[in-house]
């Protein structure tokens, strides 16, 4: 993943097949930040875990924080029913 701060609004892309590139201003990147933040904290407490928690980030018409030109893209936390073993 690579961010890059710029003046307009929320960009989402690809570079090459491997990358997801997003860029735009501060508070516009905040919007992918938040909503990670948001699914982590939501998995995290989850008294059901047969919900994968997830969060859309797309333009829609009339949106002016996030670019036209962007893919859509969604966030999703998907834990395991059974803590994975840490290798010693």
């Amino acid at each position: 993943m690579v961010q890059e701060v710029t003046g307009g609004p929320l960009l989402v892309g690809l570079r090459d097949a491997t990358t997801l590139h997003v860029s735009g201003g501060h508070e516009y990147l905040d919007i992918l930040w938040d909503a990670l933040d948001g699914v982590a904290h939501l998995a995290e407490t989850a008294d059901d875990r047969g919900v994968n928690r997830h969060q859309h980030i797309e333009h829609f018409p009339g949106d002016e924080h996030r670019s036209p030109d962007s893919i859509p893209l969604v966030i999703v936390a998907d834990w395991p029913q059974e803590p994975i073993p840490v290798p010693r």
